[in-house]
């Protein structure tokens, strides 16, 4: 029996001998992939400037040829009397205005007195008043001047005339050329006593004469071409052949240029 035991035991180590041994599983490096490849993190951006730069407003062009005189107290030394009577204008008889008596004579005779002028503007130009002047016999003048010389010069502005051709008090545009009148004279008639605005433009050599009641509606009274070379503007009174001394008040003269 214990023989046989033995015998038992020494046939399962054989066979446990013949059994192949299990192979060992090749060494393998295992990685690991990440389920999404990362994206990098971005710098912070710059930051972006949110001011706006200041709109700059053109600045305007400066007109060379503008001047501007309220009559205060003295004038302005740019302005030359011709034939000056200092008993017929002033500076304080109406603060704030010149007023000049209308009396007589004619430029175009050179007997007018107290023509005030001073240089005229290169180019196209115009120039305007603010004049209160109520003439009621013929030929009290008063206005705008454009002139050259007592020959050639074009005056627009209040006057009286009582002729067949004329419309009594009102406004008119004369043009001497060569000493003459050039006709028409573009009469409008106009009675009202209260302060009117005028203006005398040129450009190129045509010469146009306009009225104005606030400034905002200007009135076209007439037109003349004149190949006159303008040296000096002003203004202009005169041209009393009879009745009262008539004063006539400019709140201001300006001066502005044109296209």
């Amino acid at each position: 029996m214990r023989k046989s035991f033995f015998i038992i035991v020494l046939i399962l180590l054989c066979a446990c001998n013949s059994l192949p041994l299990p192979t060992p599983l090749p060494t393998e490096k295992i990685e690991f992939k990440p389920s999404a490849t990362p994206s990098p993190i971005p710098s912070p951006p710059s930051p972006t400037a949110t001011e706006i730069p200041p709109t700059v407003s053109p600045v305007p062009t400066t007109d060379p040829n503008f001047y501007r005189d309220d009559f205060e107290n003295s004038l302005d030394p740019s302005w030359k009397w011709v034939r000056e009577d200092p008993a017929n204008w002033s500076l304080i008889a109406v603060p704030g205005a010149l007023q000049v008596n209308v009396v007589g004579g004619y430029v175009s005779a050179h007997t007018n007195t107290n023509m005030l002028l001073r240089p005229a503007p290169t180019g196209n130009f115009e120039i305007e008043t603010q004049m209160t002047f109520s003439p009621d016999n013929n030929f009290q003048f008063a206005g705008l001047l454009i002139y050259e010389s007592d020959s050639n010069f074009i005056q627009a502005g209040r006057s009286y005339c009582r002729t067949y051709e004329c419309v009594g008090d009102g406004f008119y545009m004369n043009d001497y050329q060569n000493g003459h009148v050039v006709q028409p004279d573009f009469g409008q008639s106009y009675k009202d006593n209260k302060p009117v605005l005028l203006r005398l433009s040129r450009q190129g050599n045509a010469y146009t004469f306009e009225a104005s009641i606030n400034g905002k509606v200007w009135f076209v009274i007439g037109s003349h071409t004149s190949d006159m070379n303008p040296l000096q503007v002003g203004l202009v009174t005169g041209q009393k052949l009879k009745g009262t001394v008539r004063p006539a008040q400019f709140d201001y003269f300006e001066v502005r240029s044109l296209p």
